[in-house]
């Protein structure tokens, strides 16, 4: 059991960074990095989950990266040092609409994914909508162990746009995962 959640944790820190949802954030981002969820909003037992960067993999390399990028923050969490591994990270933009587009268009594009050890695919999925637009998609990774699931939201709020995942080696519980976008959209002014 445990050699599975550490392919777990593995495939999802993979994929979050595949993303680059997980780069450096700038030093001007004081106010940004208030607008993340905390530790004292998770459930009992999750804490900061930390982990090193990498450089990308495929149509999921720094997806949040388009130009006009201004500001970044990220934040990681996990439950009692097993999955589901929760991660937000917030970027704002010149202009917010155009990045918005291009991350969605890139997300819908993206079918498949190969990384170390790992490959993917990548799907949308129906999930509310949030913020002034927002688009879900279903990643799954599957490594010669396990295979994770990842439920990925990306959200335009204003000039600020969001991305939030959820990955466990068993099905995510969507109604969690709401919940989590809801308090996230709350903290995000």
């Amino acid at each position: 059991m445990k050699r599975v959640i550490e392919v777990a944790t593995a495939g999802a820190a993979v994929l979050a960074l595949s993303m680059g949802m997980l780069t450096s954030a700038s030093a001007a981002q004081p106010k940004l990095s208030s607008e993340l969820l905390s530790v004292g909003q998770m459930p009992t037992g999750w804490s900061i989950y930390h982990q090193a960067s990498s450089s990308g993999t495929g149509c999921l390399a720094n997806i949040l990266g388009p130009k006009g990028r201004e500001q970044t923050a990220k934040v990681a969490f996990e439950d009692n040092g097993n999955s589901p591994l929760l991660e937000e990270a917030v970027a704002t933009y010149s202009n917010a609409k155009t990045a918005y587009k291009k991350i969605a268009t890139t997300l819908t594009n993206c079918k498949s994914v190969r990384g170390k050890g790992i490959t993917g695919t990548v799907g949308q999925m129906s999930l509310s909508s949030y913020g002034n637009a927002s688009e879900a998609f279903l990643v799954t990774l599957t490594s010669k162990d396990s295979t994770v699931d990842d439920d990925l939201l990306i959200v335009r709020k204003g000039n600020l746009i969001m991305g939030i995942q959820e990955a466990d080696v068993s099905p995510i519980i969507v109604r969690q995962f709401q919940g989590f976008v809801v308090k996230a959209l709350a903290k995000v002014k």
